[in-house]
């Protein structure tokens, strides 16, 4: 009854911003630590917090600075409106972004004209399995939530009454080979619960990459993708030699065995707590 509540007082304000901004209003733009970045007006996640705190992400940001390299090549999948691809796009080579939500890539496009980037190249593609289409849902309130249609459905994905679309999915290892695309130095991957699919069709990919920077987030795995933990490292773990939980620093070597690091995800799993994991070869 709570959540109901929380999400009736969400929509709500959804509607109010709707009456303060104007039936003809297409976004807002927000100069912050990040860039200049437009964003639909409808966001009350991301959107308000660069309004009232001029930045999102910063602390990821820095992580990656630190490991991304200048002759880099780094692929975003799910770039979202740029937060996150417009300032890293100053520390290396190039950026290869991808992003689903047709909306999202229309401000992800101006966002790279008003920062005035010359390194990066985007696709209006979810990343996945194979080249196919898929059901989606455009979230309103919380744009970066928007994701691919859940195996398990819940209020808490569907609250904004977000539209269901079909957008086209390529796999990875098959888009770079077809459109002769930079092979990628890292990737650093944030789908809201399709990384399970993305995996899948980039394992030729990961064999040559330095890096891999994933969200994890439990219910995602369990809702959206309907898999277990075990299941995900089975795509990842052969592939790397250790992992390291950005939240709490801790190390885990998966050289000779994956079980420490999946008693971590398990023991995540068990609190519902979210983390940001980077996949690193020696």
């Amino acid at each position: 009854m709570l959540k109901k509540i929380k999400y009736f007082l969400k929509n709500r304000k959804l509607k109010n911003r709707e009456n303060t901004f104007g039936p003809f209003t297409k976004g807002v733009i927000y100069e912050t630590k990040n860039g200049l970045i437009a964003m639909p007006y409808e966001d009350m996640m991301i959107g308000k917090h660069l309004g009232f705190k001029g930045s999102w992400n910063l602390a990821e940001i820095e992580s990656l600075k630190k490991i991304i390299k200048p002759a880099d090549t780094v692929y975003v999948v799910g770039t979202h409106v740029g937060t996150l691809l417009i300032p890293l796009s100053k520390e290396c080579k190039e950026v290869v972004g991808y992003e689903a939500n047709p909306n999202t890539f229309w401000f992800l496009k101006q966002n790279i004209r008003m920062n005035d980037l010359k390194n990066t190249r985007i696709f209006n593609f979810a990343v996945g399995d194979e080249k196919r289409s898929i059901t989606f849902y455009q979230s309103k309130i919380n744009t970066g939530g928007s994701k691919i249609k859940p195996v398990h459905d819940n209020i808490k994905y569907k609250f904004d009454n977000p539209e269901e679309i079909e957008v086209p999915m390529v796999s990875l290892d098959q888009h770079i080979q077809d459109n002769n695309l930079p092979a990628p130095d890292c990737i650093l991957m944030d789908i809201e619960g399709a990384e399970y699919l993305a995996l899948q069709g980039m394992q030729q990919t990961l064999k040559s990459i330095r890096f891999l920077y994933m969200e994890y987030v439990p219910h995602h795995l369990k809702d959206v993708s309907g898999i277990t933990n075990k299941t995900l490292l089975e795509l990842i773990v052969p592939h790397f030699d250790k992992a390291i939980s950005t939240h709490t620093k801790k190390e885990i070597d998966i050289r000779d065995s994956s079980n420490l690091l999946l008693d971590f995800l398990n023991g995540l799993n068990s609190s519902e707590t979210s983390d940001d994991l980077i996949f690193l070869k020696n």
